[in-house]
C-alpha cells in the first residue's frame, strides 16, 4: 500500500465536471436516457391523476362515493409508478457512479438493475435508517428539553433550559455532519470495488474529512447561486408565456362565475401554443440540467475520495531491500 495522494480541493469539488470533460458523450448518453425515462414517468403520473383533475373541474367534489372510486382507480397506477420512480432513481445512481468511479458506461442502455444497484440499495437503506434514527434522537432531545423547561421556574431557569436544549441540538448536528462525512464515500466505494463497502468509507475519508466538508460547503454555495439563476430564467420564460394567458382570462365574462371547462380550455390552448411549448421545454430542461449537475457534483466528492483511497490500496507494496551479501 502506498501513501494516498494529497486531497486536491478543486479536483474533488468539481470531479463531476472533470469526468464530463473527459467523457462528454458518455455523460450525455446517461443524461438522455434519464431525461427520457423521467419524462415517461411524469406522463404516467399525469395520466394516473387526470381523472381526479377532471373530477375537480366538472363537479363540486361533494359525491364521496365517486371521489373514493376515482382515487381507487388511480391508486394502482400511482403505486406502480412510485415503485418505478424508486427503481429509476437507483439505476440512475448506479449509472452515474460507474462513470464517476470506474470511468465505465454500460453499452446501449446505461441503466441496469444488477449487483452495483443492489449494493447501492444496501448502502442507501442504511443511510436512510440512520437518518431516521438521528431524527428520532433529535425529537426525543427536543421533547426532553421542553419537559425540562416546564419543570423550571423563573426566567433564569427557562434561560438555562433553553441554553441546554440549544447546545444539545448543536452537538447532534455536529455529530451528524461528522458521521455523514466519514461515510460519504460508501456508495462510490461500493461501486468502485464491486463489494459492499460501508466501514471502508471511514478509512477512505481518514484525514480529509475537513477538506470534504469544505468541498460540500462550496457545493452548497454553488447550488444556491445556481438555483437563483435558474429561478430567474424560469420566471422570464413563464412571464413570456403568461402574456397570452392573462389576456384570455381578462376576456372572460366577470359578471358570472367562470366555467371550469372554459378555464381548462384556455390553459390547454396556452400550453399547446408554440410559446407554451417553448416555456414548458425551458422549465423542464433547465430544471433537469441543474438537478443532474448538482447531484453529480455532490456524488463526485465521494467518488473522488473513493478513487483516491482505491489508488492507494491497489498499488503494490514496495519490494523489501535485499540484504547485503558478504563474501569471505
Amino acid at each position: 500500500m502506498m501513501t494516498k495522494p494529497p486531497y486536491d480541493f478543486l479536483a474533488a469539488t468539481f470531479h463531476f465536471f472533470q469526468v464530463f470533460a473527459r467523457r462528454p458523450m458518455a455523460a450525455l448518453w446517461i443524461w438522455v436516457w434519464q431525461f427520457g425515462l423521467i419524462c415517461a414517468l411524469m406522463a404516467g403520473f399525469f395520466y394516473a391523476f387526470w381523472p381526479l383533475f377532471m373530477l375537480a373541474a366538472e363537479t363540486d367534489m361533494t359525491d364521496e362515493a365517486l371521489i373514493i372510486e376515482t382515487v381507487l382507480q388511480s391508486s394502482g397506477w400511482f403505486t406502480l409508478l412510485t415503485i418505478g420512480a424508486l427503481l429509476l432513481s437507483l439505476a440512475a445512481q448506479g449509472a452515474w457512479m460507474r462513470l464517476l468511479t470506474r470511468d465505465e458506461i454500460r453499452p446501449v442502455i446505461p441503466f441496469r438493475l444488477g449487483l452495483d444497484e443492489l449494493r447501492l440499495f444496501g448502502v442507501n437503506f442504511i443511510f436512510i435508517a440512520a437518518g431516521m434514527l438521528a431524527y428520532l434522537v433529535g425529537a426525543i432531545a427536543f421533547v426532553g428539553g421542553a419537559a425540562l423547561l416546564g419543570l423550571m421556574d423563573g426566567a433564569g431557569g427557562i434561560a438555562v433550559g433553553a441554553l441546554i436544549g440549544t447546545v444539545a441540538v448543536l452537538i447532534i448536528v455536529v455529530l451528524g455532519i461528522i458521521v455523514c462525512l466519514r461515510f460519504a464515500a460508501a456508495p462510490a466505494l461500493s461501486v468502485l470495488q464491486r463489494r459492499f463497502r460501508l466501514f471502508s468509507a471511514v478509512s477512505a475519508s481518514k484525514g480529509v474529512a475537513g477538506m470534504m466538508f469544505l468541498s460540500y460547503l462550496t457545493l452548497v454555495g454553488v447550488g444556491i447561486a445556481g438555483a437563483i439563476v435558474l429561478s430567474i430564467i424560469q420566471q422570464v420564460a413563464v412571464l413570456f408565456a403568461a402574456s397570452d394567458l392573462v389576456a384570455a382570462f381578462m376576456a372572460l365574462d366577470t359578471a358570472s362565475e367562470p366555467d371550469p371547462a372554459e378555464i381548462f380550455a384556455i390553459l390547454g390552448e396556452t400550453l399547446t401554443s408554440p410559446m407554451g411549448i417553448v416555456m414548458i421545454a425551458i422549465l423542464v430542461v433547465s430544471q433537469f440540467i441543474f438537478q443532474i449537475a448538482f447531484e453529480g457534483l455532490w456524488h463526485g466528492v465521494g467518488a473522488y475520495v473513493a478513487r483516491r483511497h482505491d489508488l492507494a490500496d491497489a498499488a503494490p507494496a514496495p519490494a523489501p531491500e535485499a540484504s547485503p551479501v558478504t563474501t569471505a
